[in-house]
């Protein structure tokens, strides 16, 4: 039996009978029509939502499709933009532009064992010079070869199962291509770049090329490579779109394409109608099983509800109203569960009441936290793009992220790289919550294991208590008087280059204050963080280099200047104008010009135009006109400043006054002509009293005989007899030493008086002849002399080969003993000169004479080698005397290293 809740308060008046006549509908009835009519309308509801399901999933498919053919498309760009990369930086080799085709073909075979790129090169007549590809190419050249010898990067379509990467190899400083660089490879590369992504089931990607024929497909490349694409296919337009037809195997598919813009291929994702309309049967399915299943349910639910339903729903009732009125209502007892369920839900339904009332206070709370949050980092968003003074910026960053993570305690610290100002190390930038002289007074931060972590970039710390952490206390702890920390954050700050540039470290009092919530924000912020810092550092580094670059003109009595891309000055040119005196309009274009000296104008504008042409540095030297009429000699250097895709922005140039240089250097000239003359006319006069003591010598040695003739019998006589000898050995050996320095000093004198005569010279060759000369020494030395590739340079060749010839001579001298020779001669350009090395591992020279050894007659460690000591002060003349200069650099008994630099060309 039923059990009834309390009777509720007399509430409204029943409703009336039902009429008579009027026989009322039986609740099994009413509950089956009820029913089947909630089925119908979500039976229908169904129906709708499978079908535009079914439909939503042909899009979703159809929409891979495309969105799959774009990313392979883009692999496929990948792919290729990296083969051409690798090529143009091949293209840069200096053997390329020497014509050195050996030692090319040397890198590239390196290139081929470590990534498998066999590469080809070839001249603009198509003639192959390097080939090492497994198929070799053939010599003509086609439309991609054309498009390479235009000046771009080309690639081909399919060819024979392959296909060709081609870029153009300038001479450098022209557009003159000389060579042509290429990777020929098989389309095997292309399929394996498609299916690298995985390919669905019953899926097709094919690869055209700009011909329309299949380059490569994931599914039988080798029946089908090479053969043209289905006409439709072939005449679709536009860089990507979809299309349906039949495969290349007859079946009926969709297919969507997409262009991959470096190659200029598409590349088409194929997938089967029969995947297409698979969802729409999946829907008819699922539609017929729902009805059935609301068929069964409507007649199960009338049957189950009819029995005792009446009686649940009264007291049901009596028990909402009693609610209503606010008066207590036990749940009911005895009813059926789905009653008793509604009866408990409204029974507890105010209890919910309160509690969403208490939970919307909460969110509201939390919306307003999380509404400051985003206002500090508004803020702070606003700092980090506009400020650059590293102090305000790391203060700002330290009160947003002490506020956003809630802790007591906030410090920045900066990472000081070694410099001039000594090693690394960190400092505080910037404090929150405490005195900075919390930190300061316990100086450098100590790398604990706390800490170490953090300044290696290692990550995120976060400690809920460090002092129940194992990686506190490592060097004792919290040293006294520092300020209470039990939970604490710290996150490195990081540049994108990966350089540390500091570390965020947080802390309060409380433990379990920080979570992951805080440290991945926090982690945000950093990154943010090291942006700015790295701009600041920046802004502040060019601040310095724009210091450091007006200083250096001002210290070299430069005059600054710039021009447009054209050649031609514009714009205000303060420096110019205080120079000369000309107005803007005097000196615009190439009215500077008139403030040339008229012997020098057409030879400056001239050289301008030359080095504005050729886009190369513009090195050159005129006499100006002064504001106060006076002409000054000036030497001029102006290079191009260039955009990021290589055209001239303009031409930065600097006037240095060298009048006071040439004046000095032409007595300085005159005082070594005279110093010269000196030697020459010492030397020769030395050498007229040095005849006549080896004349006196010469008979002194001849009357030996007589003079023993007449002491003979005489009691020492055979001690003076001795005595006679030795000093007549003395007397010549001082004589030959003597007319050796003499010649020494007229050769010396002699070359500072020599025209030189000028001519090309293949460095490599003349040096290695000069080493092939001494080939007897170095083989009795048990050395070995190595020839680098040499910069070729226009110079004397015979004092050129005086000074090389010299330098090698001396490094097998005075070799080591105790272990082989090792010489080489490596060169080198570096700013517009040639740098050439003689590097030996014989004995060294005493840093002591490091400065000696180029002095006349001076001779550095143990004399066991013949010699003057002019050899290198003969050197040091040739190469000023061919406007270079000689270095030294050596460490006793490791080996030495002359470094000889000369100009490219003689003036």
């Amino acid at each position: 039996m039923l059990m009834q809740a309390p009777a509720a308060p007399r509430g409204p008046a029943p409703p009336p009978p039902a009429a008579e006549g009027r026989r009322p509908g039986s609740i099994v009835r009413r509950l089956v029509v009820f029913a089947l009519g909630l089925a119908v309308p979500i039976l229908i509801f169904g129906g709708v939502m499978l079908w535009q399901f079914a439909g939503a999933a042909r899009e979703r498919l159809e929409a891979d499709a495309l969105g799959r053919a774009r990313m392979e498309a883009a692999a496929v760009d990948r792919e290729v933009a990296s083969l051409i990369a690798t090529l143009e930086a091949l293209s840069l080799s200096n053997a390329l532009q020497r014509g050195a085709v050996t030692s090319f073909r040397e890198q590239v075979e390196e290139l081929a064992r470590r990534s498998g790129l066999p590469a080809t090169l070839r001249d603009p007549d198509g003639r192959r010079l390097i080939d090492l590809g497994s198929t070799p190419m053939p010599e003509h050249i086609d439309a991609a070869d054309q498009a390479a010898l235009a000046g771009r990067p080309s690639v081909s379509g399919v060819i024979d199962g392959r296909f060709r990467v081609t870029v153009p190899v300038y001479r450098r400083g022209s557009d003159a291509v000389l060579y042509l660089l290429s990777f020929s490879l098989p389309t095997t590369r292309i399929r394996d770049v498609l299916a690298g992504g995985g390919v669905p089931k019953d899926w097709v990607i094919t690869a055209l090329d700009r011909d329309n024929r299949v380059l490569t497909r994931t599914r039988s490349p080798e029946r089908f490579t090479g053969t043209d694409a289905p006409d439709a296919l072939r005449q679709a337009a536009g860089p990507e779109g979809i299309w349906r037809g039949r495969s290349l195997e007859g079946a009926p598919f969709f297919v969507a394409y997409a262009r991959a813009g470096v190659p200029d291929w598409r590349i088409a994702v194929g997938v089967p109608e029969e995947a297409l309309t698979a969802p729409v049967r999946a829907s008819l399915v699922w539609f017929a099983g729902l009805g059935i299943m609301l068929a069964a349910v409507a007649g199960v639910l009338a049957l189950a509800f009819a029995r005792g339903i009446a009686a649940p729903l009264q007291a049901l009732r009596d028990q909402a109203v009693a609610l209503g009125l606010g008066r207590p209502a036990p749940a009911l007892a005895g009813v059926p569960a789905e009653v008793a369920a509604v009866s408990a839900e409204i029974a507890s339904a105010a209890q919910r009441q309160r509690e969403r009332v208490t939970e919307r206070e909460r969110a509201s709370a939390a919306l307003r936290s999380e509404t400051q949050r985003l206002e500090v980092l508004n803020r702070l968003g606003t700092a980090l793009a506009s400020e650059l003074d590293r102090q305000r910026l790391g203060d700002a960053v330290v009160e947003a992220a002490t506020r956003l993570t809630g802790a007591a305690y906030g410090a920045l610290f900066e990472r000081i790289p070694e410099g001039p100002d000594g090693p690394e190390h960190w400092q505080l930038l910037s404090l929150t919550g405490g005195p900075r002289e919390a930190f300061t007074r316990f100086g450098l931060p100590r790398v604990t294991n706390l800490f170490s972590q953090t300044f290696a970039a290692g990550g995120v710390v976060l400690s809920d208590d460090v002092t129940a952490d194992p990686r506190y206390g490592s060097h004792g702890g919290m040293p006294k008087g520092h300020l209470p920390v039990r939970s604490y954050l710290a996150v490195p700050v990081v540049s994108g280059t990966g350089t540390t540039l500091g570390a965020l470290l947080f802390g309060h009092p409380e433990s379990h204050r920080f979570g992951t919530r805080e440290a991945s924000l926090i982690e945000g912020l950093a990154g943010q963080a090291a942006v700015a810092m790295d701009n600041a550092r920046l802004f502040g580094s060019m601040r310095r280099a724009q210091d450091r670059f007006e200083a250096a003109v001002q210290a070299v009595r430069g005059v600054l200047w710039t021009n447009g891309s054209d050649g031609r000055m514009t714009n205000d040119q303060p420096a110019w104008a205080a120079l000369t005196g000309q107005s803007p309009e005097q000196y615009s274009g190439f009215g500077w010009a008139d403030a040339v000296h008229p012997d020098d104008r057409a030879a400056s504008v001239e050289s301008w135009n030359e080095a504005v042409t050729g886009r190369r540095r513009y090195t050159h030297e005129h006499r100006v006109r002064r504001h106060d009429g006076v002409f000054r000699t000036f030497a001029i250097q102006a290079v191009p400043v260039l955009e990021a895709d290589g055209a001239i922005r303009e031409w930065v140039g600097v006037h240095s006054d060298i009048t006071e240089q040439r004046a000095a250097e032409t007595a300085l000239r005159e005082s070594n002509e005279e110093i010269q003359r000196y030697a020459y006319i010492v030397s020769h006069d030395l050498r007229a009293p040095l005849v006549n003591i080896m004349g006196f010598t010469s008979e002194i040695e001849a009357s030996q005989d007589d003079i023993r003739t007449a002491l003979a019998g005489r009691p020492q006589a055979e001690r003076i007899d001795a005595d006679l000898a030795e000093s007549v050995s003395f007397i010549k050996a001082a004589i030959t030493k003597m007319d050796g320095l003499i010649n020494a000093i007229l050769k010396l004198s002699r070359e500072g008086r020599r025209n030189f005569q000028h001519e090309p010279l293949a460095m490599s060759d003349l040096v290695r002849s000069l080493a092939d000369a001494q080939r007897h020494q170095t083989g009795t030395a048990g050395a070995v002399i190595e020839i680098g590739a040499l910069p070729d340079i226009v110079a004397d060749r015979v004092a050129v080969g005086q000074i090389f010839g010299n330098l090698i001579d001396n490094a097998i001298k005075y070799l080591a003993k105790d272990r082989p020779g090792r010489i080489t001669v490596t060169g080198a350009v570096s700013d517009g000169l040639a740098v050439f090395r003689v590097t030996d591992n014989g004995r060294g020279i005493d840093a002591r004479d490091h400065g000696r050894v180029f002095e006349l007659f001076r001779r550095s460690g143990v004399q066991d080698r013949p010699g003057e000591g002019i050899g290198l002060a003969h050197v040091r003349t040739l190469v000023r005397a061919l406007g270079g200069r000689i270095d030294l650099d050596s460490e006793f008994g490791v080996g030495t290293t002359f470094t000889v630099t000369l100009p490219l060309r003689q003036g």
